[in-house]
């Protein structure tokens, strides 16, 4: 394996540590958020957006997941 392959697989292993990492952040959020503060999807929505379509449904999570 040459160093452009190492280098190459350790942005990828980063980048997706930096992804679980985020990802686990927002569903310990989500689980310590009530039901009746959630707003426009429900928890497993929520949650499926989180995991399923990084960055935009962690984003949306962020912004429009809950009241304030």
């Amino acid at each position: 394996m040459s160093g452009t392959q190492v280098a190459a697989l350790l942005m990828v292993v980063a980048l997706l540590a930096v992804i679980v990492n985020i990802d686990l952040r927002l569903l310990r959020d989500l689980a310590r958020t009530s039901d009746a503060e959630l707003l426009i999807l429900t928890r497993k929505g929520w949650a499926a957006a989180i995991v399923f379509t990084f960055p935009i449904g962690p984003l949306l999570y962020l912004t429009r997941g809950k009241m304030r």
